[in-house]
C-alpha cells in the first residue's frame, strides 16, 4: 500500500511539473464548479427564504412550530443520509469514472440496507418522539410518519447527485438542485395557499422529494446506458472489496454529519420539549395548554433560526472546492500549500460570514418586526445571539471540512461530537432553569381537573378555568425572550468551543494560525457598525406608522449602507490585496477556453 501511494505521489508531482496547463485547467474547473454550485445554492437560499420566512405569515405560530419540529427532526436524518451517500458515491466515481455504473448499482443496494429500514424505524418511532411534546391533539405524530417518506426519497436521490458530482458534471448536479428547490417551493407554499395549512406544507415537501427522486433516477439511468466506457469488476472479491469501502466511508461521514446537524438543531428540539413539561404543582392545567405554548415557542424560535442561518449557506459552496484542494495537497505532503489553503480559506470565510452575521445581529429587532407578527418580536434578542453563533458554526463547518480533507475524519467527528454534547447539556440546563423559575411564579393558578355539580356550577367552573388559563398563558408568553435567549446562549457557547478546537488542531497540525490581522479588522468593523446602529434608529413601533413593507425596506436600506461601510473599513485597513483581485479574475476569466 505504501509503495503504491509513493508511486502515485511521484506520478502526481511529475505531472504537475511537466503540465502546468493541466493544473491551470483543474483550477478553472474548480472555479467554474464553485460558481455553478454557488448559483444553485443561491436559488436554494432564495426558495428556502420564501418558505421559511413566508410560512409564519401564512399560518399561525403554533402551526409553524409544528412544521419546524417535523422538518428539523426529518432534516437531521436527511442530512446524515444525503451527505454521507453523496460524498461516498462521488469519491469512488471520481477515482474510477469507468466504474460509475458499478458504484451506482452498489449504492442502490446499500440504500436498500440503510435508507429503507431507517425510514421505517423513524415512521414507527414517530409517536414516541411526538409524545415528548405532549401531542394531545395527535397532529404531530401522523405528520412525522408521513415525513418518513422524505428520508427514503433523499437516500436514493443522493446517489444520483453523487454520480454527477463524481464525474464533475456540475451543471447537471446544479440543475437537479434548481429543480428540487423550485418544486419544493411550489409544493409547500401552493398547498398552504390552497388552505391545507401545516398538513399541506408537510405533504408538499414529501411530494417534492418524490418528484425529484423520480426525475434524477430516470436521468441518471438514461445517461449510464448511453456510456460505452463502463467496466465491471474483474471478480467477486474485487466487487466485495469495493462495496465494503463504499459502506465504511459512508458510515464514517454519516457519523460526522449526524453530529454536525445535531449541533444545528438540538436547541430547537430541546426548547419546546422542556417548555411542555407540566410541573407537579400545576398538574391541574390541561396538557393542551402546555402543548400550545410549546409549539408557539418552537415557531417563534424557529423563525429566528431561519434568519440566523442565512449566512451559513454562503460557505457550503466553499467546502465543495476546498475539500479536494486540501486532500490533494496533504496527499502530496505539500505542507506549505496546505497551510496557505487553510489561512486563505479561513480569511475569506471570516470576512464573508462575519459581515453578513453582524448585519443580522445589529438589525435583529427590525428584521423580525418588519417580517412577522408582533409575537415574533420575542425572538429578537435570541436572533442577535444566534447571528453570532452562526459565525462560529459556519467557520467550524469549513475547518472540519479541511480536517476531513487532510485525511483525519475521526478528528472532525470528535470535535463535532464534543460540540454537540456541550450544546445538548447546556441547552437542557439553561432552558430548564428558566422553565423552573417561570413555573414557580404561577403557584395557585392551576384549575381543577374535573368540574362537578349542577349546570350553573359547571358553567361557572368553566369560566374560571378559561380565566385561569388566560392569566397563565399571557405572562408565560412574556417570558418567551428569556427561554429563547437561554437556548441561543447555550448554542453560541457550544459552537464557539467547537470552532476554537478545530482552529487549534489545524494550527498545531499544519502550523497554520488563524489570520490575526483579519480578526482585528473585523473587530473594528463591529465597533463601526455598533456606532451606526446607535445613530440610525429604526424602532419597531414605526411599523404601525409606515406599514410592514415600507419599514422592512428601510431596514434593508440600513443594512445595505452598513454593508458598504464594512467593505470600506476593510479596504481602508488594507485587508484586500492585489492577490485577492488576481484570484477572483482567475476564477471568472475565460482565457483558458479561447
Amino acid at each position: 500500500m505504501t509503495e503504491q501511494q509513493s508511486e502515485q505521489n511521484s506520478s502526481d508531482k511529475s505531472q504537475g511539473e511537466s503540465s502546468p496547463q493541466a493544473d491551470n485547467d483543474t483550477a478553472k474547473t474548480a472555479g467554474r464548479g464553485f460558481l455553478i454550485i454557488t448559483a444553485a445554492k443561491v436559488w436554494f437560499l432564495i426558495t428556502s427564504a420564501v418558505i421559511q420566512l413566508g410560512l409564519p405569515i401564512l399560518i399561525s405560530p403554533e402551526q409553524f412550530g409544528i412544521f419546524k419540529i417535523v422538518t428539523e427532526w426529518v432534516g437531521w436524518i436527511n442530512m446524515v443520509m444525503i451527505t454521507g451517500t453523496l460524498h461516498a458515491v462521488s469519491k469512488l466515481i471520481s477515482e474510477q469514472p469507468e466504474r460509475a455504473r458499478v458504484v451506482v448499482n452498489m449504492a442502490v443496494k446499500m440504500q436498500c440496507m440503510l435508507a429503507v429500514p431507517i425510514a421505517g424505524l423513524y415512521a414507527l418511532g414517530s409517536p414516541l418522539i411526538a409524545h415528548h411534546w405532549y401531542d394531545a391533539a395527535e397532529t404531530l405524530a401522523p405528520l412525522m410518519q408521513i415525513s418518513a417518506l422524505i428520508i427514503l426519497f433523499y437516500g436514493f436521490y443522493a446517489i444520483f447527485v453523487g454520480y454527477f458530482n463524481g464525474l464533475k458534471q456540475f451543471a447537471r448536479q446544479a440543475s437537479l438542485d434548481f429543480t428540487f428547490s423550485t418544486v419544493k417551493l411550489i409544493g409547500i407554499i401552493g398547498l398552504v395557499l390552497l388552505g391545507f395549512g401545516v398538513w399541506g406544507a408537510v405533504v408538499g415537501f414529501v411530494a417534492a422529494a418524490g418528484i425529484i427522486f423520480f426525475v434524477a433516477a430516470v436521468w441518471v439511468t438514461i445517461r449510464m446506458r448511453r456510456r460505452t466506457d463502463q467496466t465491471e469488476p474483474e471478480d467477486k472479491q474485487e466487487a466485495k472489496t469495493a462495496f465494503s469501502r463504499l459502506l465504511s466511508y459512508l458510515v464514517l461521514i454519516m457519523l460526522y454529519t449526524f453530529a454536525l446537524n445535531g449541533l444545528m438543531r438540538v436547541d430547537l428540539l430541546i426548547l419546546p420539549g422542556v417548555a411542555s413539561n407540566i410541573p407537579e404543582h400545576l398538574a391541574g392545567m390541561t396538557p393542551s395548554l402546555f402543548e400550545l405554548m410549546s409549539n408557539t415557542f418552537a415557531g417563534v424560535y424557529g423563525a429566528s433560526l431561519n434568519i440566523a442561518r442565512i449566512p451559513y449557506q454562503g460557505v457550503i459552496a466553499v467546502t465543495f472546492v476546498i475539500f479536494p484542494l486540501i486532500s490533494e495537497a496533504t496527499f502530496q505532503e505539500d505542507r506549505e500549500r496546505t497551510r496557505e489553503y487553510i489561512r486563505s480559506t479561513l480569511r475569506y470565510c471570516i470576512i464573508m460570514i462575519g459581515v453578513a452575521a453582524m448585519l443580522l445581529a445589529f438589525n435583529a429587532d427590525g428584521i423580525v418586526g418588519g417580517l412577522y407578527a408582533p409575537v415574533y418580536g420575542h425572538a429578537a434578542g435570541a436572533l442577535a445571539m444566534l447571528s453570532v453563533a452562526i459565525i462560529f458554526f459556519a467557520l467550524l463547518y469549513v475547518t472540519s471540512t479541511m480536517i476531513i480533507g487532510s485525511g483525519h475524519p475521526k478528528v472532525a467527528f470528535g470535535i463535532m461530537a464534543i460540540s454537540l454534547a456541550i450544546s445538548g447539556v447546556l441547552n437542557f440546563l439553561f432552558v430548564n432553569r428558566v422553565h423552573d423559575e417561570t413555573m414557580q411564579r404561577f403557584d395557585g393558578v392551576a384549575s381543577p381537573d374535573e368540574i362537578q355539580g349542577d349546570a350553573t356550577a359547571v358553567v361557572g367552573g368553566a369560566a374560571e378555568t378559561a380565566a385561569a388559563h388566560a392569566d397563565f398563558a399571557e405572562p408565560w408568553l412574556m417570558e418567551a425572550p428569556t427561554y429563547m435567549e437561554a437556548a441561543a446562549l447555550a448554542t453560541m457557547i457550544a459552537m464557539g468551543t467547537g470552532f476554537v478546537l478545530s482552529v487549534v488542531w489545524l494550527w498545531r497540525k499544519f502550523n497554520a494560525p488563524p489570520p490575526g490581522m483579519t480578526l482585528m479588522r473585523m473587530g473594528l468593523v463591529a465597533v463601526v457598525l455598533f456606532g451606526m446602529d446607535l445613530l440610525i434608529e429604526l424602532p419597531v413601533e414605526m411599523v404601525d406608522e409606515y406599514g410592514n413593507i415600507v419599514y422592512l425596506a428601510m431596514v434593508v436600506g440600513k443594512m445595505t449602507v452598513m454593508g458598504v461601510v464594512s467593505l470600506v473599513v476593510l479596504a481602508a485597513g488594507r485587508e484586500f490585496t492585489r492577490t485577492d483581485w488576481e484570484r477572483l479574475q482567475a476564477v471568472i476569466s475565460r482565457k483558458s477556453e479561447e
